[in-house]
């Protein structure tokens, strides 16, 4: 046995997956998590024998050799926290341990403000379909794999390089842990205000990425970013674009069905050859680009892609269709949390449902990010025909309810939207006010109680 770590917030998609890959390496493992509620996550440390608790004892400490942490729960005042540096025991970040368990191994980090979890399960997935094995972290499951990280000491990882702090115990972001070899950076805004008061220092934490590249390293950008290009020009390394109008990797003949997107991938002008995968929206035409310039990067030809994308599944909780083909009204889940993520989504599901009403039910993430981000609400919903603005999920700032409030959002609007905090009455009027037809958009973090299955289940019975 190499030693016990124990994970604070072990429920977590990335967490869980972790504890499980650490535990294949010869670990002993167990956790914690006081927020976690019953449902498929705890079902799914069950199955796999992972113990774990809601409540901490210091006795659950003795002979723990390092503590993993992540998420709201591991600040200094955390009882377990406090334990481990009683007895001096080492805490990490989950992000700092994988970039230990990686550092020897070619790393392929994906990070940006929107479009990572997405462009991080199809570049891991292409390079699994061509037989490559890697090692990845991502922040859900992609539905191609059975678990979110996996760690096998592969000589190539992929990893989802988030911006935001590897714990409230620290200002490091996660994605400074992954000493990446390649880098794709997708658009740059401003976001996480909590962590980054402006967006000069989202780009200052993206400098610090991309001067940490080596010469021999790989920057891949996305050319509809004008702030990802500013930020690529101080790159010491071969920088590689990619665009929709602009880029070495660009798209033609962009078709978009309601089981996914097809196109034609250029390089420089040449045509590569007509791509197709289960993706949706012009967003994430961005993202397989992003994709396909990576792993070309790594040697896969385009017909070893078109192969791949050709089985890719998707991600979970990233526009999963929840509803068949033949039913009336139409219900997607999806993580959308940004202004400019709520407008991807609905403008992808006018390009895959063309003529059909869309539906959104948006609940708000975290006080400061809605405060902070106001005024890009104002036309954010403006292509959707019905909007519903649930209360704000609080997250790691519960406890700051009377700063904002989902009617804030409603008033900023340019466009007719109706606040609705109880969810047994959002689910009623939804029930009582779709039409055969309608497109469902549900789009919140955490599901809002699984309000998208709820409502897959029902608007069709």
């Amino acid at each position: 046995m190499k030693g016990h770590l124990y994970f604070i917030g072990i429920v977590g998609h990335a967490m869980r997956g972790l504890a499980l890959a650490t535990r294949e390496m010869g670990y002993r493992v167990s956790g914690l998590d006081p927020g976690a509620d019953e449902g498929t996550a705890t079902a799914w440390l069950a199955e796999r024998k992972i113990p774990w608790k809601r409540e901490f004892s210091p006795a659950d400490m003795d002979g723990v050799t390092a503590v993993i942490v992540t998420g709201a729960h591991a600040t200094n005042e955390f009882p377990a926290i406090v334990e481990a540096r009683k007895r001096h025991i080492p805490i990490k970040s989950s992000a700092q341990w994988f970039g230990e368990l990686t550092k020897k191994e070619r790393v392929i980090s994906v990070a940006g403000t929107h479009g990572k979890t997405t462009t991080t399960s199809f570049i891991t997935w292409l390079l699994e379909a061509d037989g490559h094995h890697p090692d990845f972290l991502i922040g859900v499951r992609p539905f191609n794999f059975d678990s979110s990280v996996r760690l096998t000491g592969s000589d190539i990882a992929v990893v989802e390089g988030d911006e935001y702090r590897a714990s409230m115990l620290e200002m490091k972001s996660k994605v400074q842990y992954y000493h990446p070899d390649v880098l794709v950076l997708t658009a740059v805004e401003h976001d996480h205000p909590d962590m980054y008061p402006d967006l000069e220092s989202v780009k200052n934490r993206f400098r610090e990425v991309i001067s940490g590249l080596p010469r021999s390293g790989h920057l891949i950008v996305c050319a509809q970013s004008k702030i990802a290009l500013e930020l690529a020009e101080s790159a010491d390394c071969p920088v590689t674009t990619y665009g929709l109008d602009d880029g070495d990797y660009q798209a033609r003949d962009i078709a978009y069905h309601p089981t996914g997107i097809e196109m034609d991938v250029l390089i420089r002008g040449t045509v590569l050859g007509r791509l197709a995968a289960p993706l949706f929206g012009r967003h994430n035409v961005l993202n397989a680009l992003a994709a396909v310039a990576a792993v070309s990067g790594e040697g896969l030809t385009f017909d070893q892609i078109i192969e791949g994308a050709a089985r890719f599944k998707g991600a979970y909780r990233r526009f999963n269709l929840l509803t068949k083909a033949d039913d009336k009204i139409a219900v997607i889940d999806d993580y959308a949390h940004h202004p400019t993520e709520a407008t991807a989504m609905i403008e992808a599901a006018k390009l895959h449902f063309p003529g059909r009403r869309v539906v959104v039910l948006y609940r708000p993430h975290t006080y400061s990010r809605t405060q902070a981000l106001l005024p890009e609400y104002q036309r954010a919903f403006d292509r959707a025909d019905v909007v519903y603005i649930t209360d704000i999920e609080g997250a790691r700032e519960t406890g700051q309810e009377h700063t904002v409030s989902g009617n804030d959002i409603v008033k900023a609007l340019k466009m007719p939207a109706q606040y609705m905090p109880d969810r047994p009455k959002l689910v009623e009027l939804v029930k009582s006010e779709s039409r055969a037809g309608d497109v469902v958009l549900c789009l919140t973090v955490s599901g809002h109680g699984q309000i998208a299955e709820e409502l897959a289940k029902t608007l069709n019975s």
